[in-house]
């Protein structure tokens, strides 16, 4: 008997046992089919007696339904009764057998950044492997052969619900937090504390959300951003001009140069790019992918950059949107943990953003009935600047 620790001595192990033995069988909750332990038993199919893995939660990789579609021997739990949640493996040759059980399920994780327990014993233990074999056998009534199917309409439900899947792992994007979610002292709070918050404002939430009046009156003024006259798309921009004093609030574009130019010389560019964000609804992330096509269209020398694109947005859209720039840019990375938030991209700011945002519970809370709670909850996505802006 030994216990296994490290997903080191967990790959060594599952590769010896697969190539030395002759005969295969486990129940396993989940399966990952990009690992060197996959290759090894997929290559070893013919060695597999009776399988059952489980799929509960969407853990499993769909290639792994794929490649065992038709199988007689590898079932699949389609429809769990509660979660199938074993993990025991059975290899066996003439004479000797040897099992894993423990918490390692079949999956990159356990086979990489987990931390598991398992214990590996063997025929020298004084167990009876009939025992391990009947409960690994058993697990059959609960499973039934996939077809190809029933692989891709697992894949397709799968690829639909995997960012779901990668919030609950705090995942936000390819790039790991650099703290967990439940540490954020800002996003994880609910509406009557968002507000309670954004009131200690030392600009004023009354003054900030005035002024967001002023931008909205302006948006609804003109057809497009571009039949405004050029003060307003100035204001708008957060570049100094004469109709709204504070324009600076929420991103002052002051030192933006290229941006200025378009602002004023050929708006058109920024006009389109504002004309694929709906004026109500949670804007979707290829409407957001439109906008961004178009208004880096009105640079093709370059110098266009996320904070331009974000004052913009938070603008048209103050209940969604940020406007991430150089002085909110710390204190929002340091809440929620953006690793190199000097990097911030236009997909790193959708995904680790903007998807951050609509899961924040001030977020999704329901309207206020009316009054400057309503007001500020229409513009609770751009109130962030209030809490993280520092000169």
């Amino acid at each position: 008997m030994e216990l296994i620790s490290t997903a080191k001595a967990l790959e060594a192990h599952f590769k010896r046992l697969i190539e030395t033995h002759s005969t295969i069988s486990f129940g396993v909750a989940w399966a990952s089919a990009n690992t060197a332990v996959y290759e090894a038993l997929f290559r070893n199919k013919v060695k597999i007696s009776s399988a059952v893995i489980g799929i509960h939660f969407y853990q499993t990789d769909a290639k792994v339904l794929m490649d065992f579609a038709g199988s007689e021997q590898v079932k699949f739990v389609m429809q769990p009764n509660g979660v199938f949640h074993p993990k025991v493996f059975l290899f066996q040759s003439d004479g000797s057998w040897e099992a894993i059980i423990g918490s390692a399920n079949l999956t990159a994780g356990a086979l990489g950044k987990n931390t598991e327990l398992c214990t590996l014993i063997t025929h020298r233990d004084g167990l009876a492997v009939e025992e391990i074999q009947k409960l690994v056998n058993g697990y059959g009534q609960y499973a039934r052969v996939v077809s190809k199917d029933d692989a891709k309409r697992y894949q397709a439900i799968r690829e639909a619900r995997k960012p779901q899947l990668d919030k609950l792992m705090d995942l936000y994007g390819e790039r790991p937090s650099g703290k967990a979610a439940v540490d954020s002292s800002v996003m994880t709070l609910d509406w009557a504390s968002y507000l309670m918050l954004l009131r200690t404002d030392k600009q004023g939430l009354k003054e900030r959300l005035a002024f967001l009046d002023e931008i909205q009156a302006a948006f609804a003024r003109a057809p497009t951003f571009q039949d405004l006259d050029g003060q307003t798309r100035r204001a708008i921009a957060g570049l100094p001009n004469q109709v709204i004093a504070s324009a600076g609030w929420f991103g002052s574009m002051q030192g933006a140069g290229v941006y200025k130019n378009v602002v004023i010389e050929r708006p058109e560019p920024f006009s389109r790019a504002l004309e694929h964000i709906p004026a109500q609804g949670t804007v979707t992330k290829s409407q957001y992918g439109r906008f961004i096509e178009d208004y880096c269209s009105a640079f093709p020398d370059g110098r266009d950059g996320i904070a331009t694109a974000t004052r913009l947005l938070c603008m048209k859209r103050p209940d969604q949107f940020l406007c991430v720039d150089s002085a909110n840019r710390k204190r929002l990375a340091k809440d929620v943990g953006l690793v190199r938030p000097d990097q911030l991209d236009y997909m790193r700011y959708w995904d680790e953003v903007v998807e951050r945002i609509l899961d924040a519970p001030w977020w999704r809370s329901a309207p206020p009935p009316s009054g400057q709670a309503l007001k500020a909850w229409n513009a609770r996505a751009a109130m962030l600047d209030a809490l993280f802006y520092e000169p």
